[in-house]
């Protein structure tokens, strides 16, 4: 028992060590290295260690690419994106967020659902790169009416996605 309780706590140490990046802050897309995108995303810590954090992601202009989802769709705008992330190594984070291609209108109506899955590889203390992959389903794949896919749905649409992203440090 005392083997376990010891193990234990170098691990929590070793976790807290200078080498630990934490998930939290206000951060901003490289559109210049990251395909042109301009986005935020806002990481709200769920624990003290920085290991979990809820994120909100706003897309704030897009490319030829992003105006070629749209009009796939027939949507007009995108929402915000918002999700998870849990720090699965001392650099290396495992997310996914979600959001929605809407057409304007009163009420706006539903295109498409977007998701992100992949990982954030922190880069330095105000830095990280997030690597993962785009996927666009369908409003049909949501059967339930939960706003997610529905385990085991098809994507209609994914593509990668690579973007570097850069702290907002005072």
């Amino acid at each position: 028992m005392l083997a376990v309780l010891v193990a234990t706590a170098g691990l929590s140490v070793a976790w807290l060590g200078p080498n630990h990046y934490r998930l939290g802050g206000a951060f901003l897309s490289d559109p210049a290295r990251g395909g042109g995108t301009y986005w935020s995303a806002f990481q709200a810590p769920l624990d003290s260690a920085g290991k979990t954090a809820a994120l909100r992601v706003n897309v704030l202009t897009y490319g030829p690419s992003g105006a070629g989802l749209l009009a796939a769709f027939g949507a007009d705008t995108i929402t915000e994106l918002v999700g998870q992330a849990v720090m699965i190594d001392n650099e290396t984070a495992q997310g996914a967020i979600a959001g929605y291609l809407l057409k304007q209108g009163v009420p706006p109506e539903l295109k498409a659902i977007w998701v992100f899955e992949g990982v954030l590889e922190w880069t330095g203390p105000n830095s990280y790169e997030a690597i993962g992959i785009n996927k666009i389903f369908l409003p049909s794949a949501d059967a339930n009416g939960d706003g997610l896919p529905d385990p085991g749905a098809t994507p209609v649409a994914e593509s990668p996605m690579h973007d570097f992203v850069n702290r907002i440090v005072p």
